[in-house]
C-alpha cells in the first residue's frame, strides 16, 4: 500500500476546476482522488520500472495550490518551449528533473501515463516520451 508524506492542504473542487480550465483538460477521477488529499506529496514506496529502465523514483505530485513552488500550471508552462509534446501534461516529477505525465494526445477522456526524459527532449521531444501504464491507479500499483 502506498503511503504519502509532506502533502499540502486538501484540494477543493474549485481549485481542481480552476486548474482544469486553465490547462484545458479533464483529469481522470482516480487521479483526482489522490490529488484531493495528497497534492504536493511524496509516495512511499516511490520507485517504478519502465520496459527499458529500472528504478525511476517518483519524487512528488505536482500541486494544485497556486502558491506552491510545484504548482501544476506553472510546471506545465515551463515545458511549453518546444521540449515537451503538446497534450502531454506533467503531473509529478522524478528526482532527476524528469516528469511523469498524462498523455492526452490520443484523446482527452482517458490519458495514459508516460515518462518524459528532459535530457532526451533537447534532441528529440518524441523520443523523450516512454509509455508507463494506462491509468494513475495502475501507476500507484507499480510503485515498489
Amino acid at each position: 500500500m502506498v503511503e504519502w508524506d509532506f502533502g499540502e492542504h486538501p484540494v477543493s473542487n474549485e481549485e481542481i476546476i480552476e486548474v482544469e480550465n486553465t490547462l484545458q483538460v479533464k483529469f481522470p477521477k482516480d487521479y483526482l482522488e489522490y490529488v484531493k488529499t495528497y497534492s504536493g506529496a511524496t509516495p512511499s514506496p516511490e520507485t517504478f520500472d519502465l520496459q527499458d529502465r529500472e528504478g525511476i523514483a517518483f519524487e512528488y505530485l505536482h500541486s494544485f495550490y497556486i502558491e506552491s513552488e510545484s504548482y501544476i500550471v506553472n510546471v506545465s508552462n515551463r515545458y511549453r518551449d518546444g521540449r515537451m509534446p503538446d497534450k502531454v501534461l506533467p503531473i509529478a516529477d522524478d528526482v532527476f528533473g524528469n516528469e511523469i505525465c498524462f498523455d492526452f494526445r490520443k484523446g482527452l477522456n482517458s490519458p495514459s501515463i508516460v515518462f518524459w526524459d528532459h535530457d532526451i527532449a533537447y534532441e528529440d521531444k518524441e523520443s523523450s516520451i516512454s509509455y508507463v501504464c494506462d491509468s494513475f491507479t495502475e501507476l500507484m500499483n507499480k510503485l515498489e
